[in-house]
Formats: structure tokens, sequence, C-alpha cells
């Protein structure tokens, strides 16, 4: 079981004028669980910031694998801090 001291990821996009963040819940769920919740995350941020984007299909698919890139490096990084 993954255990993070503050149990919580964060997935940000990755622009740096951007402020859209979700809030994932890892507390109790296993690999596959946290798997399908950062993508679903995801793709919810970047829903929101590509939102009126001219090449939307481009611009979504672009963030939804740059931000689970992040967020899957940072959940190893506090899984390696353990």
């Amino acid at each position: 079981m993954i255990r993070i001291a503050a149990a919580v990821a964060a997935i940000a996009f990755a622009a740096p004028a951007s402020a859209a963040e979700v809030r994932v819940s890892l507390i109790g769920k296993s690999a596959a669980q946290i798997d399908a919740d950062l993508t679903r995350a995801a793709r919810t941020v970047c829903m929101r910031e590509t939102y009126g984007e001219s090449l939307i299909t481009n611009a979504y698919g672009r963030c939804v694998r740059a931000t689970l890139k992040t967020a899957q490096a940072k959940l190893a990084e506090a899984q390696s801090a353990d």
C-alpha cells in the first residue's frame, strides 16, 4: 500500500500561468484505483485549461499526457521518500 505523508496528490497543469488544480486522495486505494483517479483528474484539469483552444483536440491530448507524466513523477518521488 502506498504511504504518503499527506496522502493526497495534486495535479496541476504544466503551464506557468495556470491555476487549475485537482486534489486526488490516495488513502486506502490500490495502484489501479490511483492510476484511474489521476487520469480522471488530468482530464478534468486539461478540459478546463484547453477550453476555447482553436485546436482543442491536440492541446487536450498533449495536456493530459504531460499532466499525467508530471503527476506520476511526483507520486514516484513521494513513494521513494517514504
